[in-house]
């Protein structure tokens, strides 16, 4: 049986990874400051990855094929506060992992950066256009990370995410941060209330143009470069989205039609490090790991929806 450790095994992403491991017969090693919702785990060990000793001996007593590292900090406008945080947890928590595994001969890593680092451009972004440091401290702390896989000499997949959202077809995973900074969900909690953050961006409409990708689709991602780094291949650098854009104020009249309810929005100012656009040229993942897609945004913004139903009655 092949065995995953999973850092930030609670979280979105993170649990849609485990389920869909223990779906495929793997072993499923937890690693999280978060207790999980869910039974997609076969062991759980709560702790930092800023812990390099509790990294170490994890890594040392499983001996994983694969460390699926998902865990860290994600909310760009709390980065501009807590930068050297920022930096601790995404930077400094990937060097921990990165040297255990070195020591322990540990060669597999699939890493979960981000679409942030990039230069907005105004057409399908690839991997190998420009980045920038400066975006915002977010992106600044993950860039560090992929530098330190990168020149680790561990075999490695870094994905680049665009806009995961959505939830599991059959409503068992979905998304629920604290604080809630992703749209979709931000849109469903605020129905008669919902900001949207400047509508003076270079786009049609004015607000900011994002490739939305189910995590569903991100998940299998996941599972098809943990087949490729075990055949022994070659490091990548690969996007994931779907090359399509959406505004902001076409997702709410999309999920207007979704739920068949009228969404009530205020123009509010925007927030700092909002590009324009960004929208994924995933050619290279259709390519090398035959990266496909299966949800449209319609099925995005459904399977949302259930979720926040779903949620919305366990809390009453």
């Amino acid at each position: 049986m092949r065995t995953a450790m999973v850092t930030g095994s609670s979280g979105y992403l993170g649990s849609h990874v485990c389920k869909l491991l223990k779906a495929n017969d793997w072993k499923v090693i937890g690693y999280d400051t978060v207790e999980p919702k869910h039974p997609y785990v076969d062991m759980y060990i709560q702790d930092d990855i800023r812990n390099g000793h509790s990294v170490f001996d994890v890594l040392d007593r499983f001996k994983p094929s694969v460390v699926f590292h998902f865990a860290g900090r994600i909310e760009i406008d709390a980065s501009y506060k807590q930068a050297t945080e920022f930096y601790n947890v995404n930077a400094g928590g990937t060097y921990n992992i990165l040297n255990s595994m070195r020591v322990l001969g540990l060669n597999n890593i699939i890493y979960s950066s981000t679409a942030g680092i990039y230069e907005p451009k105004n057409e399908p972004i690839k991997e190998i256009d420009s980045k920038n440091w400066d975006n915002n401290p977010y992106a600044g702390s993950k860039m560090a990370a992929e530098h330190g896989i990168q020149h680790s000499g561990l075999n490695h997949v870094i994905f680049r995410y665009f806009n995961l959202a959505g939830a599991s077809i059959d409503n068992t995973v979905g998304e629920c941060h604290n604080p809630e900074t992703h749209l979709i969900p931000r849109i469903y909690q605020n129905l008669n209330s919902f900001r949207i953050y400047g509508n003076d961006y270079a786009t049609p409409d004015g607000t900011c143009i994002r490739d939305y990708v189910h995590v569903e689709d991100v998940a299998e991602a996941h599972l098809l470069a943990a087949e490729y780094l075990l055949s022994g291949k070659e490091p990548l650098i690969l996007n994931l989205g779907t090359g399509n854009g959406y505004s902001v104020k076409q997702i709410i009249e999309t999920a207007e039609n979704v739920i068949g309810q009228k969404i009530d929005y205020q123009i509010v100012s925007r927030r700092p490090g909002d590009p324009d656009l960004l929208v994924a040229d995933i050619s290279l993942a259709e390519k090398i790991l035959t990266f496909r897609p299966k949800h449209d945004i319609i099925s995005i913004l459904q399977t949302a929806y259930n979720w926040h139903l779903k949620n919305d009655k366990q809390k009453t």
